[in-house]
């Protein structure tokens, strides 16, 4: 793994940090010294995550939120810079949906349930933890999309990828408004990733008919994404802003 030396110390806050990608980013992030906040409403397995760090030697501390309500975000937000005398990197990696569906069929409830979710959480993260990051000396946006938002193919759900497309829009935006504090924003773009709670919806024949389909010949899995937040959130990344970076093995070439 890369070391990335200038990361010690810093406060990385991390969402959807109980599970997957987001526990498996919390991890990496807490290797390279960093103090985690792991932001999730799943407070059983968040606490083993932040246990896990602990015991390895590094520092990560729950904060238990409901990432679509205001009223918690702040919450947490200001619970967070209390905690850790601020905040320096923000990583949205919340998110998902309930089922594949069309346009047609998909009901009106379950469309703003999916959009909340997956794009109004991160707008909250982002202006309420923004205070914060302008008093960082490297202050990172990182959030999350998915190939979902970049292209449009059967196995997803229209009311993710019109959400994750916004998310791209919205990282452009806030590296265009934040450029000048000294603040980058970015987005990585994953493709289906082997996760827990992937592994356990697929079929075996499932899983290599999807890494037939690219061309590395395999599904990623949460170290891929982890390894290019960790980049991101880096000096080495300094100048890079307003980019989407393809994590996808080649499956989307844009």
């Amino acid at each position: 793994m890369a070391s990335y030396p200038e990361l010690k110390d810093r406060v990385a806050l991390i969402t959807g940090a109980a599970q997957g990608i987001g526990a498996e980013t919390a991890r990496l992030f807490a290797q390279q010294g960093c103090k985690v906040a792991i932001v999730d409403i799943d407070a059983d397995n968040g606490k083993k995550v932040a246990d896990a760090i602990g015991q390895t030697g590094g520092t990560a501390r729950l904060f238990k939120t409901d990432i679509t309500d205001a009223a918690s975000v702040e919450q947490c937000i200001a619970g967070i810079a209390q905690a850790f005398g601020g905040i320096d990197i923000v990583i949205n990696c919340a998110g998902g949906y309930g089922r594949l569906a069309t346009v047609e069929d998909m009901p009106i409830d379950e469309w703003d349930r999916t959009v909340t979710l997956n794009l109004r959480s991160v707008f909250l993260i982002c202006k309420m933890a923004i205070p914060h990051l302008k008093k960082s000396k490297a202050g990172r946006i990182i959030n999350v999309s998915s190939i979902s938002g970049r292209t449009v193919h059967a196995a997803s759900s229209p009311a993710y990828g019109a959400a994750k497309a916004g998310v791209t829009q919205l990282t452009r935006f806030l590296a265009f408004q934040l450029g000048p504090d000294n603040i980058t924003a970015n987005a990585v773009a994953p493709i289906t990733t082997l996760t827990a709670r992937v592994a356990a919806l697929r079929s075996e024949a499932d899983i290599e008919r999807i890494a037939s389909q690219v061309p590395l010949r395999r599904l990623a899995v949460p170290e891929d994404h982890a390894q290019a937040m960790l980049f991101l959130a880096s000096d080495a990344a300094a100048y890079i802003n307003g980019v989407v970076l393809d994590v996808n093995g080649g499956r989307v070439m844009m």
